[in-house]
């Protein structure tokens, strides 16, 4: 929204103060428009003069023929006018003192928002998190359902059956602790990875003896590094939402809220539950996010310079949205691979002891182990189908709306 837009709304705002407050130069019902002090003190003067003189009967020079009450009423009308003057300028100048603070306010809003790239970068991220993540929730909804109870059902049976006992909102179970947990580990996730790709950029301006200004690329397993590191950080900031997301899709009946899961899983299992199966997350988050980022940036880069060349002015060109929606989806789908074994564990290990379940494993070695020896090596990758059905639209949404916000709050990415 606008500056002027704001300052449009406050303006309505204060004249329409003004018409409650007092009715001052104009007939009553009617509303005043804003004028200057003397003004607005000669229509006071003149409207006492008439309402104090008997049939409205005045000399040349403007005085009361016949002043109604006398030379009493006179003193009293003066008083009036006094009054009535001093109010007017007191209004005018409280006026005043609201649009100076409201453009003060707006300036010192807009400064500090031209200036803080974290705010802004935490926003595109959060944003991009919840659009793409309640695109795909049916799809989430059985792909952790599937790696948790195992199951060969296909897609369409799972979301057939799925609909026939719980309904359209059978879709969205858990998408709203989905949407607190994933707008901030989005967030985080962009925010460090471009702090993480600027830090390296000025390491290598200066161990090579480079102007700060001087153009740097970064090579795909650098993008790598700063997009794992960047995955561990935030998932280890929001790990507790996740197990809250988990025990609701797998047990919606239970829990009447988010705030309910939170409470129940540390009744039943104490606060270390919200800790859960961290440790093959964080290990999973460094190829998983890595993965993403460099294969997406990469690409990205490499295709834009391709666009840049064949341009008839050779000015760069921004990528399609439906070749990024396509790097993204490919992306996704390749993080979502390299990394699902350790999202399975993660999600076995999240339902020890809940809700009546055993506890098998004790850390994330003997989770690997145990699910191998019992079920076989395919286990591990149990739920691959709908997870990479639901990763590859997702995360494709997820950067296209990403460089949407990007555009939209002026940022750039080195």
């Amino acid at each position: 929204m606008s500056r002027s837009h704001y300052r449009n709304r406050i303006n309505a705002a204060l004249i329409l103060l003004l018409a409650i407050s007092r009715t001052v130069g104009s007939d009553a019902g009617a509303l005043p428009s804003i004028r200057s002090a003397a003004s607005i003190a000669k229509s006071n003067q003149e409207a006492l003069s008439n309402r104090q003189c008997v049939a409205n009967l005045k000399k040349s020079n403007g005085q009361c023929l016949i002043p109604r009450g006398g030379a009493s009423a006179a003193s009293v009308t003066a008083k009036e006018s006094a009054l009535m003057n001093s109010e007017s300028l007191k209004m005018v100048g409280v006026i005043g003192t609201c649009m100076a603070f409201r453009d003060a306010f707006l300036d010192s809003v807009q400064e500090w928002w031209r200036g803080n790239n974290t705010a802004r970068f935490l926003m595109a991220g959060a944003v991009a998190g919840i659009v793409s993540r309640t695109a795909v929730s049916p799809l989430e909804v059985i792909a952790t359902a599937q790696m948790v109870r195992g199951g060969n059902k296909s897609l369409l049976g799972e979301l057939t059956e799925l609909f026939q006992t719980e309904g359209i909102k059978g879709f969205f179970k858990g998408n709203g602790a989905n949407c607190i947990k994933v707008a901030p580990t989005r967030g985080v996730q962009f925010f460090m990875f471009e702090q993480f790709k600027t830090r390296l950029v000025q390491w290598k301006r200066t161990s090579q003896g480079l102007a700060e200004d001087a153009d740097i690329a970064l090579n795909p397993i650098e993008r790598l590094i700063a997009g794992g590191f960047a995955g561990m950080i935030a998932s280890s900031m929001v790990y507790p939402i996740e197990v809250v997301k988990t025990m609701l899709t797998m047990y919606p009946g239970k829990y009447a809220g988010i705030g309910a899961a939170f409470k129940g899983v540390i009744s039943e299992v104490g606060p270390k539950g919200l800790y859960a199966g961290l440790g093959p997350t964080l290990i999973a988050m460094f190829p998983y996010v890595g993965v993403e980022f460099m294969i997406y940036e990469t690409s990205k880069i490499a295709i834009e310079a391709i666009l840049s060349k064949a341009s008839a002015d050779g000015d760069s060109v921004s990528l399609p949205i439906i070749i990024s929606l396509g790097l993204g989806a490919l992306a996704g789908a390749a993080a979502q691979t390299s990394a699902h074994p350790l999202d399975v564990v993660r999600k076995r290990l999240q339902i020890q002891g809940i809700n009546g379940n055993p506890v098998l494993y004790k850390n994330t070695f003997d989770c690997i182990s145990g699910v191998v020896h019992k079920e076989g090596a395919g286990a591990l990758y149990k739920g691959l189908g709908p997870a990479c059905v639901a990763t590859i639209p997702g995360t494709g949404i997820a950067y296209i709306t990403y460089e949407f916000m990007k555009n939209l709050l002026s940022l750039t990415s080195v």
